[in-house]
């Protein structure tokens, strides 16, 4: 079933998933950020992506700024958007999005957990983060690309793109328009505005990429 363009492609996907897990998952620390200072692919990608150009922008422009003064801006940046104290300015948690009083532990947290109880996987957040945390579930797709790689069995091949495609359709991509519109109006830092920009152009392409492929359709 998969040939070596195919996995090329799906190759891609795992590293934008990986990279925006990175980003969105904790506050960045000095091995972090070189990290993703050191990304090779990310050039290649901001060809094709505004977000990911921006977040290019980002570490050409902050390339002589210490590590230590930069990362400690931008865990100050996290903290803000993402944490608190007082009001969360950027809800990094599906719940939010969907909760008639925008709290988190809601039917989405129970719906992705469930997701997740298909493969037998607990939240390395459990009793920490909900399972519905933006990086959960960019993790959980890291997951299900890995083992779609992995496989050679054709029928597991094509249950694990119909699950990609599912929890695409029905969590990750029900609340990128919203995340992406809290971050533009609450920060002007391009490492986090590129991050959400590119994380809606990534799963719009993902949404068109699953609708034109016949496995799943």
């Amino acid at each position: 079933m998969k040939g070596g363009k195919d996995m090329g492609v799906h190759e891609g996907r795992l590293y934008v998933y990986q990279l925006l897990k990175h980003l969105f998952e904790q506050p960045l620390n000095r091995e972090g950020l070189i990290e993703l200072q050191e990304q090779p692919g990310l050039k290649e990608l901001a060809q094709i992506s505004s977000g990911a150009q921006s977040i290019n922008d980002f570490l050409v422009a902050n390339k002589d700024e210490y590590p230590e003064t930069l990362c400690q801006a931008l865990q100050a940046e996290y903290q803000r958007l993402f944490v608190g104290p007082g009001q969360v300015l950027v809800p990094i948690w599906e719940s939010v999005y969907f909760d008639p009083e925008h709290l988190m532990f809601g039917e989405r947290t129970l719906a992705v957990r469930e997701f997740y109880r298909k493969y037998h996987l607990e939240s390395i957040h459990k009793n920490r983060q909900p399972e519905d945390h933006l990086a959960v579930e960019l993790e959980f797709m890291t997951y299900l690309i890995g083992q779609y790689l992995a496989s050679e069995d054709d029928v597991q091949q094509t249950k694990l793109l119909r699950d990609q495609k599912e929890f695409i359709q029905k969590h990750l991509a029900t609340w990128k328009d919203e995340f992406l519109q809290f971050l533009e109006k609450s920060t002007g830092c391009l490492l986090y505005r590129g991050g959400g920009q590119l994380l809606k152009e990534f799963l719009d392409m993902e949404c068109e990429m699953f609708e034109h492929l016949e496995e799943v359709s």
